[in-house]
């Protein structure tokens, strides 16, 4: 196997290690235990991934696509084999339990030199994501197939100090590096998204969403999911990588180059400014002409339109700030930071209205604390405050980018769920119960608060579905749910 390195999931509630991951070790290869939640930030090579832990086939299905290295899948049975034969890259192999030590050593090695020496012609071979011809062939269709109203954006990411982190610890640390940034953007992206490695250290997004607010927001979202340490084995130390970023909001009258041209100078820009930031591309209107006049004068000119430009561009910022700090105030409740009911009435509709066009799934799950008012009574309502603060923070650190969580009332709060199963919505709402239940809640004077969560999910039904609709099968859900004795899941009647 070389320098690579392989994490190998485990359960997140593991406590002895996997006898397949102790034999490959003892072998003289380097493993690492890893749960699945927190491999992306592993600099690893390859993956093994046993299913055996996996409770359902949407959890299944989510693990073998949720990484883009280069994977090993342990099936403990043939539906689990037929799965991910279904949902693996090509890049990937699957074999069937039992196996010996040894012939997943040579899947191992056979992964490798796949990696190595495949003719991938559209991926990238250090990161597996596509390369920039291919990445350029689908942004090409994307503008030529665009139609009115669409809100897509290009988003150029670019690591910072790279080649410092490069020259200091040597290009197999600087292609884990590489490889862990992917799978970050990945994770956090929407499936709908399309990413790309488009020069050494560069990535590029098309990203695709209801309203050009959601768009900034799920891009700077992206950002801070870099920002995290990334653990890499090989020099015994995390790395905390950051990036800045470009984007520039699509129009079909654009060409190829001309929207790379426009994210790569905001992506400039954004480094200019001190990294580690987005910054938007603004298309300035208008042109200027310059008569045949004498060259002092018309450097005078030139000097004069560029600090005009440049206060105006200050000024128009200094409005767009306060325009948007007032349209967050409105729409963002004030305690939990979470999106309002106004907020949440609004996108809600759109969010129907797009799933019943598109014919994708749509979840909707209302959680509900339990026994909230004993809080209040009983530790004082500013630590009834702090729970609300902190399961917010719990609910909204425990869902993909592309979902949303919205309160709904006191301790009432929904979560929206694009393009999601009512499965893949139950172990969603599942992993956020439990969190919650293993939260240490805190009262102000330091006592321990025990909170528990009751959560019904309801899926949109016909295409005459309405959001009024689907929050009363979802509220209806969260009733049985307490009636059935509290901090569980119920799935509405309607979508099993």
């Amino acid at each position: 196997m070389g320098l690579e390195t392989i994490v190998w999931i485990v359960p997140d509630d593991a406590r002895d290690a996997d006898p397949g991951a102790d034999a490959l070790r003892k072998a003289g290869y380097a493993v690492i235990e890893q749960t699945l939640a927190m491999a992306p930030r592993l600099a690893a090579d390859l993956r093994v991934l046993p299913t055996a832990s996996l409770a359902d086939p949407a959890a299944l299905r989510a693990a073998c696509a949720a990484d883009r290295r280069p994977t090993l899948v342990l099936a403990h049975d043939g539906d689990a084999e037929a799965i991910a034969l279904q949902v693996c890259d090509l890049r990937d192999e699957v074999v069937r339990l039992p196996q010996s030590p040894h012939h997943v050593a040579a899947r191992l090695e056979r992964l490798t030199r796949r990696d190595r020496n495949s003719a991938w012609l559209h991926r990238d071979v250090v990161t597996g994501l596509l390369n920039r011809r291919a990445f350029g062939q689908r942004l090409r269709k994307v503008l030529e197939e665009m139609l009115p109203g669409e809100v897509r954006g290009l988003v150029l990411v670019d690591l910072d100090h790279f080649k410092r982190l490069n020259d200091e610890f040597g290009h197999a640390v600087g292609d884990q590096l590489l490889r862990s940034a992917s799978e970050m953007l990945a994770a956090g992206a929407s499936p709908e998204d399309c990413i790309g490695r488009v020069s050494g250290d560069e990535f590029a997004l098309l990203m695709a969403r209801y309203d050009l607010q959601t768009l900034v927001n799920d891009a700077q979202g992206l950002l801070k999911r870099l920002s995290v340490p990334i653990q890499v084995p090989s020099i015994g130390r995390g790395i905390v990588l950051t990036a800045s970023a470009g984007m520039t909001v699509l129009q079909p009258r654009f060409s190829e180059a001309e929207v790379m041209r426009q994210a790569d100078a905001a992506m400039y820009e954004a480094k200019g400014a001190g990294r580690n930031r987005l910054m938007c591309f603004e298309t300035a209107a208008g042109g200027y002409v310059v008569p045949d006049i004498d060259a002092d004068l018309e450097r005078f000119n030139e000097v004069t339109k560029v600090f005009s430009d440049r206060l105006a561009r200050i000024v128009g910022d200094m409005g767009r700030r306060l325009v948007e700090g007032a349209r967050r105030q409105a729409l963002q409740d004030a305690l939990t930071g979470a999106h309002n009911r106004r907020y949440f009435d609004e996108r809600l509709a759109r969010e129907v209205a797009q799933a019943q066009r598109s014919g994708r799934p749509l979840a909707l799950a209302l959680l509900d604390i339990d026994d909230f008012h004993g809080v209040n009574a009983g530790y004082g309502w500013p630590s009834g405050d702090g729970v609300l603060r902190d399961f917010a923070a719990l609910a909204s650190g425990n869902v993909r980018l592309v979902d949303w969580l919205a309160r709904y009332g006191g301790e009432e709060f929904c979560v929206v769920l694009p393009d999601t199963g009512a499965e893949a919505a139950v172990s969603v709402m599942e992993r956020i119960r439990s969190a919650v239940g293993a939260h240490g809640f805190e009262a102000t004077d330091g006592r321990r608060i025990p909170v528990t969560v009751s959560v019904g999910v309801a899926m949109i039904a016909a295409p005459g579905d309405s959001p009024v609709a689907l929050v009363d099968r979802a509220g209806r859900a969260c009733l049985h749910a307490k009636a059935a004795g509290k901090n569980r899941v119920v799935l509405d009647d309607a979508a099993t």
